[in-house]
Order: structure tokens, then sequence, then C-alpha cells
């Protein structure tokens, strides 16, 4: 055998083991590159979630806590914040009782809104925390949406609270209306003042009779989602946070349905 043709044997095979080294390593490459690719996503959508509860963790605190202060002022309290500045008080404290405790309400569920509107496009994985979230905000706008209580005073659907957590949605859902502006739509805008109606009326009725019991239990689902967003009491102390028993259903609506 000629020299020209081992030297062409073994070129052929080195060339082929190069051939299939380099295919592996190709392989392994874009192995990696996946493996690199989803872990980038991974930590994306983790950083999203989190970029996401962090904004508007704060906000919903805020709102959260502003309202459950309002419902301890009307339900808990001897002498409520109703019967004091609404039915005993000038025109103007009247009015702004009203309108200011039509406002905390509203700016709670538009908080809640821009949230759910948030975080419906992320994958919120298995975390128990985000479970939580969830169930906690759920429970709220059960307590408002329920038909269990001996009255209707106080009561929205979910549908109706959504609306209402939609119109107070400002700034391309990175926050919500003012109290000024607020005011200046129900003083302006027939359409938007027509979905506080209801409410108004229950404002008024709470002022003149006991509270509704549905107050106390709303209350107190509050504080469970308050001390969820600020477990050490960074922003609100503990002292702030007292539950007080929930009020006892009537006996023939004990079991009622959860409106939708």
């Amino acid at each position: 055998m000629s020299v020209e043709l081992v030297v062409a044997g073994i070129s052929g095979v080195v060339a082929l083991a190069g051939v299939a080294l380099s295919g592996r390593a190709t392989r392994k490459q874009a192995l990696l590159s996946a493996e690199l690719t989803q872990g980038s996503a991974r930590r994306a959508r983790s950083e999203q979630r989190q970029d996401v509860m962090s904004r508007y963790r704060d906000p919903l605190l805020w709102a959260a806590f502003d309202l459950q202060s309002r419902l301890e002022n009307i339900a808990v309290r001897e002498v409520g914040f109703l019967t004091t500045h609404y039915a005993c008080g000038s025109p103007h404290t009247r009015e702004y009782a009203r309108r200011n405790t039509l406002f905390v309400l509203a700016e709670y569920l538009g908080w809640v809104e821009i949230i759910r509107l948030r975080v419906r496009f992320l994958d919120l994985g298995d975390r128990e925390d985000n479970r939580r979230i969830v169930a906690l905000l759920f429970e709220v706008g059960k307590v408002l949406s329920s038909d269990r209580y001996a009255d209707a005073r106080f009561s929205l659907f979910r549908g109706e609270q959504r609306a209402i957590g939609e119109l107070m949605v400002a700034d391309g859902g990175e926050s919500c209306i003012g109290y000024a502006e607020f005011c200046r739509r129900l003083d302006t805008d027939s359409a938007f003042a027509a979905w506080f109606d209801r409410p108004s009326d229950d404002i008024e009725e709470s002022a003149r009779t006991a509270p509704a019991g549905r107050l106390v239990d709303l209350r107190n689902s509050l504080l469970e989602l308050i001390q969820f967003l600020d477990p050490d009491g960074v922003r609100f102390p503990a002292d702030q946070r007292h539950q007080v028993p929930g009020h006892r259903l009537s006996p023939d609506r004990a079991d009622g349905a959860d409106r939708r």
C-alpha cells in the first residue's frame, strides 16, 4: 500500500472524527443555549411577578387599610362615623362622609382590578404566597357579594365590584384616580355617578339605623389581607389590627349563596 493511500485514509478518518465531534459539540451547544434561554425566561417571569407585587403591594395595602379604618369607625366604635358626621353633622360634613366613604370603597376595588389585570397574564406558579393573596382578595369580594346577611346593605355583585374598579383605574392601569377627581366625576358624569347610587342609599340608611353586620366581616377580611401584605407591622402597627367577632347571620340566610 502506497504512502499516499495511507495518508489519505488517515486524513479521512481524522476528518470524519472531526465532523462527529463538531456535530456533538454543536448539539451540546444547542442544548446549553436552550437551557440558558429557558432559565433566563424563568428568571424574567419570576422578576416580573416580583415587580408586579412590589409595585402594587403598597397601594393595595394603603387602600385596604383606609377602607378597614372607615369600616371600624362605622361599625365597631360605640359612636360611629356616620352617626357623628352624617346623621348629626352639618351639610358639609354629611357630604364629606358620603363621598369619602364611597371613595375608600371604590379605591380599594380599583387597586384590586389593577392587580387582577396585571397578574392574569403572568405565570404565578405554585407558590403558596401567590395562592394566598388570590384567596384573600376573593374572600373580601365574597363578603361584599354574599346574600347570607340579614339585609342587603353594602352588598355588591362581583360584576359591580369589577365595574367600580374599572371606573377607578387611571394612567393606563398604573394607578387609581384621586379623591378630587372622584368627586368631580360624581358631579359631572351621570354614568359614573349612577354606579354609586345604591351604596349612597346604604350610607344614608346606616347613618339612621344600626350598621350592617356585613361591615364587620368585611373589615375582618381586610385585616387578614393587611396582615399578609405587612406581616411585620412595618407600615401599620399590630395594635391597629384588632379583629372583632363577626356579625351573627340570620338563621334563614346562613346557607345563602355567593352572589355573582
